[in-house]
This record gives structure tokens, sequence and C-alpha cells, in this order.
């Protein structure tokens, strides 16, 4: 045979082999290191692969041939390597059958039938490379189903393949079985209905809020990714082995982005004139059948229904005699308050749930959308802040609409002190609803704002003694002057009031008038708690409050006893893994590293850290969450790990970044540990952009004349100088210079948030 004949079969090889696989978007290394990794689990395949792999077909059925094609070539190697079972088994026979032959669905073998619906009907399988328990979801009607059932079950498909949450179930692959039938394999969760699981354990109201916490941050968590569900109810909700509930069946999930899909099956999944859902947990503007109507509210209504069923033992409208009342009612009735409904089925004195309660899941429930929460984070934010005791955001439509007209009527010429102004008026409010009990305490609540006006109309420059050249503090003593007066007989709104105060004053580092409000703010909640008027809650927060004071006093024993008080109250009231008693202990654990005893420190933060894990997504956990990873970057520096502590720091700045505003003083404080950090290790470039990036925004902050700021510009200058003493051009690469905590000696410790 000529050479040229040789070789031109090895150049056909060649060329097919490094053709393009599947629908081409990933090379061919990546398909068969994922057709390694079903069999290897040391094997890692890129996370866009494998979310890629579950909604494309062309690519998964690549992967199969090339499994298939790796069992062969090992067969014939002699390899008798087990293609399937634990190490160590036995391996197959050359002449068995392929498992992935073995069903209709390649690589499974179904059991039982768990559940049929409307759209497919759900497997319990196997899954053979892996011997894992999934769930198989068959397309009712396999081939001939129609061109709308195809596109709803794909989309169900995408729409899974792209959520990874504890509480959304994992969608593993997808593909067409031997009968032409679409078909995905999930996660399979072993428990039981929402609906059935209170029923049989009978939560608290506590631990049923606890377990609701978690629903709407799943649901928060797809609708920040444009997912809509449309068919809550308690059967697509299922609470595992270990309490914890997983969000299932998105077959009439659709992405907020569509919004005409009236006529083209192509286009969405929805036509106009279709009610899809289950209608006792629709919207009202659900029922209308418009496409264009549904919206994430949709999801918070279900959502309020579920949360009403389980707070009520029973449906809101359940007692409807006609769908058609039904739709009335929802339109045009609001429901019976929950707590009366629990009363009446459950009489038990610990059955009994707070007003707060009966707010949050009657503004779910609101015929009108607009009145409802504008998002699942912001019903999980007053979920988080019920918990923890503190006032709820739902009732915040009538404090908006005093603190507007009582502004307008006292308006300050100085645009500096009206923000105050704003924000002092605000906490105020807010205290008085924490502090009066709904309607019960009305009167109370009605003191503190008259408190409030008094105080505001007393630096109105026609009226009392303002003038446009009044500052911050000038402002809080007439504040402090005239509350003292009017709520003389009210000590704890009182306290509560002389708290914020005092922290506003300790945030300007005004630590004498800070001294003043909170020690007083602090012996008030201590009288009315043993008196047994005041809260485990309402003293934790005066205690956390005097415990700041002392740690900027420097008294850092006093500081330690009051955090502890703090900690001690909030896990009795809280519980231990709530936002504020892990806070407290973060800030136990600053204290203990300002006394010198760091192994201490280590100790609590590492405690803190494994706390934080529990906590749900959101602002108040990322901010905490964020402040002890910070707390840990300062103890690695106080250590002398400036590489670790610069670790910490950057992650704590990406966890709250997403939360707060880029002008944050929590991001201008963030970034000046990270240049810290960074001056110490030599980096004196990267040092200087992030220095002056914080001094900015602590600048803006808090003025000129605090000690921040002084820190802040003196760390400027002083990486200025060193860049210009040692020579380094600008742009240069950072770290060139070398240098660690050692050669930059003189670079202060970073502080805590």
């Amino acid at each position: 045979m000529a050479p040229d004949d040789r070789d031109q079969p090895a150049d056909d090889a060649t060329k097919t082999y490094f053709a393009p696989l599947g629908c081409g978007k990933f090379p061919r290394e990546q398909l068969e290191l994922a057709a390694i990794a079903r069999h290897e689990k040391s094997v890692v395949v890129d996370e866009r692969v494998a979310a890629h792999l579950v909604i494309c077909t062309q690519c998964s059925d690549a992967v199969q041939r090339l499994d298939a094609d790796n069992a062969l070539l090992s067969e014939l190697a002699g390899a008798l390597k087990p293609r399937s079972g634990r190490r160590g088994d036995a391996a197959a026979p050359a002449t068995a059958t392929a498992p992935e032959e073995t069903g209709p669905i390649p690589g499974y073998r179904l059991g039982d039938e768990l559940h049929r619906g409307g759209q497919g009907a759900v497997f319990l399988a196997e899954q053979l490379a892996t011997r894992r328990r999934c769930a198989v979801k068959m397309l009712l009607g396999g081939r001939f189903a129609s061109p709308m059932q195809r596109v709803r079950f794909e989309r169900e498909v995408e729409v899974v393949a792209a959520l990874r949450h504890p509480s959304i179930v994992t969608l593993y692959e997808s593909g067409i079985s031997t009968a032409g039938s679409p078909w995905f394999a999930m996660e399979f969760v072993e428990g039981e209905r929402l609906d059935h699981f209170v029923t049989r354990t009978k939560p608290s109201a506590r631990a049923l809020v606890e377990l609701f916490l978690r629903i709407a941050d799943a649901i928060a968590y797809a609708h920040r990714r444009g997912v809509i569900h449309r068919d809550l109810k308690p059967g697509n909700i299922l609470v595992d082995r270990d309490g914890v509930p997983r969000v299932l069946d998105f077959g009439l999930a659709r992405a907020e982005s569509e919004q005409d899909a009236r006529t083209d099956p192509k286009s969405g999944t929805t036509l106009a004139g279709e009610f899809l859902g289950t209608f006792a947990y629709a919207a009202p503007e659900q029922l209308a059948g418009d496409p264009s109507a549904v919206d994430s509210r949709c999801d918070l209504y279900a959502l309020g229904v579920v949360l009403y069923e389980c707070l009520a033992g029973r449906k809101p409208f359940e007692n409807a005699r006609s769908i058609a009342e039904v739709v009335e009612q929802k339109l045009l009735r609001t429901p019976v308050r929950p707590s009366e409904v629990r009363r009446q089925t459950m009489p038990r004195a610990d059955a009994a749930i707070d007003s707060d309660l009966d707010v949050i899941a009657l503004r779910l429930l609101a015929a009108d959308p607009s009145r409802r929460y504008d998002t699942a984070d912001a019903l999980a934010e007053d979920l988080t802040r019920h918990l923890e005791g503190r006032p709820i955001l739902a009732r915040e439509d009538s404090v908006t609409y005093v603190m507007r007209r009582t502004l307008r009527r006292n308006w300050i010429p100085a645009t500096a002190v009206a923000l105050v102004a704003c924000t002092v008026l605000g906490a105020g409010i807010a205290l008085a609803f924490a502090y009066a009990n709904a309607e019960r305490e009305r009167d109370r609540a009605e003191k503190s704002l008259r408190a409030f006006r008094d105080a505001l109309e007393s630096i109105d420059p026609e009226l009392g003694q303002g003038s446009s050249a009044m500052n911050v503090g000038e402002f809080l003593a007439l504040v402090e002057e005239q509350v003292d007066t009017d709520l003389i007989e009210e000590p704890e709104l009182l306290a509560g009031i002389l708290r914020t105060i005092g922290l506003v004053h300790l945030g300007f580092e005004r630590l004498d008038l800070a001294a003043t409000a909170l020690e007083r703010a602090h012996a008030l909640a201590l009288a009315a708690h043993e008196a047994g008027r005041g809260s485990d809650v309402e003293l934790a927060d005066a205690s956390i409050a005097l415990a700041m004071l002392r740690f900027n006093q420097g008294d850092f024993d006093a500081a330690e006893a009051a955090y502890r008080r703090t900690i001690e109250l909030r896990e009795r009231a809280l519980g231990p893994n709530a936002i504020g008693t892990v806070d407290a202990l973060r800030q136990l654990a600053s204290t203990k590293r300002a006394q010198g005893r760091l192994d201490l420190s280590r100790a609590a933060l590492d405690e803190a850290l494994r706390r934080a894990r529990f906590f749900p997504e959101g602002r108040a956990s990322a901010i905490t969450r964020a402040a002890v990873l910070n707390g840990s970057g300062v103890l690695w520096a106080a250590q002398g790990d400036d590489l670790r502590a610069l670790s910490d720091f950057k992650a704590a700045l990406d966890t709250v970044g997403r939360f707060v505003n880029e002008d944050d003083f929590r991001i201008g404080r963030t970034l000046a540990s990270i240049a810290s950090a960074e001056e110490r290790l030599g980096r004196f470039e990267s040092a200087l952009a992030n220095a002056e990036r914080s001094i900015a925004i602590i600048r803006q902050r808090k003025g000129e004349l605090a000690r921040s700021t002084q820190r802040g510009t003196a760390q400027v200058e002083r990486i200025r100088a060193k860049i210009a003493a040692r020579g380094v051009p600008s742009g240069a690469a950072d770290g060139d210079a070398g240098g660690d905590a050692s050669t930059t000696p003189g670079v202060p410790i970073a502080e805590d948030l």
C-alpha cells in the first residue's frame, strides 16, 4: 500500500474525532469529561456544560454515546472496572446487556408512579450509573402530546435546570424516551405535603414562620432570576425528613420577561382567556385569564393562601358556596383574621399567634396587586423581622403618611438637618409602633407621634428655636428635650427613643452626648423589664447599645458584660441562630480581641460564622455575615496573617456590596480595611486606590473632623509617601515591591464594621 493510501484513513479519522459533537456549543473534550464524570466522581465538569446538558438533547445524547464507547473500549482492553455499583464489586461480564438499554429511559430503572397531574406523570426511579434514587417526570401523551404541552414541558426543564437553591428540587438531566416521550430526572424528596406536615406535627407559630421563611426565600430566589411559579400550593411544597421545605413542579412556570403570549405557542406558554393553576390558590387577576396581568405578585397571593391555611387550619374563603362566590370574595372581601379562626379551631393558649402574622397574611391576600408586598424578598424581610421581635414593614403605609404630613407642616430650612430629621422621625415612629402592641396600645403610639410632632415644631424657625445654621447635635438635643417632656409618663417609649438618639450621636463619634442618652435609655429599659412591662428583646436592644458605647469608650470589661447579657436575652427570645444574636456574638468577639484574648476571639468568630450559615438570604443577613467576615479579617491582621485578613475583607465586601449603595459607610470602612492589609503586604498601588475610595465615602458620611476621616486621610498620605519613597511608578504591578507586615511597620490594624 502506498504511503498516501496509508495516511488517508488516519486523516479522515482525525477529522472525524475533532468534528463537533452535539449542538457544537462545547468542544468534544468537555463532553468526554462529562461522560467520564458519570462514573468517576473525581472528574470535575464545568458548571456551564452541566447546565447545558440538562436542556440540550443533542449534547446529552452525544455524552451517552461517548459513555457507551468508553465502556466498549474498556471491555476490549480487558478492563474489568465495574460499570456501576460500589468500588470493589465484581465487574459485570462483557456479554451483559448495558443497563442503559433495560428500560424506556436510557440509564434509569423506573419504579412506582408517585403522582399524576394535568401535564405529566412522576415515577420513582433509580439512576443506574450512580445507584441514587430520583424522580422521573414524563410528559403525558408522549410523542402525541400537543405542541403547547411540549412547550410547557420543555419550559419546566429549562426553568428548573437554571435554579440552584436548597429549597428548590434539583434537576439532573433530561431527554427523550424510547417511546418518544420527553422526560427529565430530578432529585427525589422523601417527605410529605406541607399541609399534611402541619396537620401532623402541629408546629408552634414560631416554627411555622421559620418554615415559611425558607419557602419565601426560595420563591424570592426564583423571582430574582425572572421565574414565576404560577401554581404554588401545599401539594407543590414538600417537607423533607430534616424539616426543610422543598418547592417543586414548575410545570406552569413562566419567565417574567414574557409579555405577550396570546396567540403563538412558541412565544410563550399561556394563551389569552386560558386559566392555569389551582383555583383556590389563584390570585384574582389570574382568574381573568389575561397573561399580561400575571406577574410575581400572583405567587405572593398564593403564598398568602398557603400561609393563611397553615395558620388558621383552613383556606381564607372556604365557606363560599359556589365558584362565583369565591371569585366575589377574592375581589371584594377581606378574609377573617387567621388569629381569630385559630382561636376557634385551636383554643389552647400556646396556639395563639401574634397580630403581626395577621397583617402579613392579609397583606399577601390583598385583591389589588399593588397592595401586596412588592417582592418575595420584602415578605422574607418581614418574616425575619417578626422572628426577631422587630416592627414589620407591612405597617409602613400609615407611618409613611404621617411622616409626609408632619414634614410638610414643619419644613426645616437646612437640607442636612432635614435629612437627619427624617431619619430620626422615621426611627422614632417605627419604635413607637414596635413598642405599642397594635390596637390595644394605639394611644401610646399616638403619644409618641405627638412627641415627635412637638419636637419638630420646636426647631421650626417660625415657631421654635430652629435656624438654618443648626447642626445635627443641636437638633438632636432639642428633640431629646422635647420627648423627655412629652413622654415622661411613658418610660418604655422614652427608652427606645433615647436609644435611637444615642446611637446617632455614637455614629457621629460624640461620645459624651451618646453616653447621656444611652445610659439613661438602658436604665429605663432595665426598670421596665424588672417590673414586667418590658420584653427581653427591648432590654437586649438597650444592652447592646450600652455595650457599643462602652467599647468606644475603651471600657472593654464593661462592654463584654453588656454583650454577654445581650446574647443571653436574644438567645432566649429569638434563638441562637437569629441575626441579632449572631451580631451580638460577633461584637463580643471584637471585645475579646481588644482585650488581647485572641484565641477566645477566634472561637467566638468561628461560632458566629457557623451560625450565620443558617441565615435566610436577604439584606439583613448579608450585612451581619459581612460584619462577621470583617471581624475575622481584623483578627487575622492582629495575628499578623495579612493574606488571610485580605481574603476575609474582600469576602465581606462581596457579601455586603450586593445589598447596599456604593457610598454606604460599611463599604467605606471595608475598603479601608482592605487598604490596610494591602499596605502591610507592600501592595501600595492597590492600597492607595482602595484608601482613596474609602476616604471619599467616610468624609461624606462623617464629616472632616471625625476620627475615622482623620485616620483615612492619614492612611492615604502614608501610602502616597511610601510609593514616592520606594519609587514605584504609577501603574506598576502590585506586589512588585514585595513587603509584608514586618517590612511595613506602623500600619494600623483595620477596624470592625
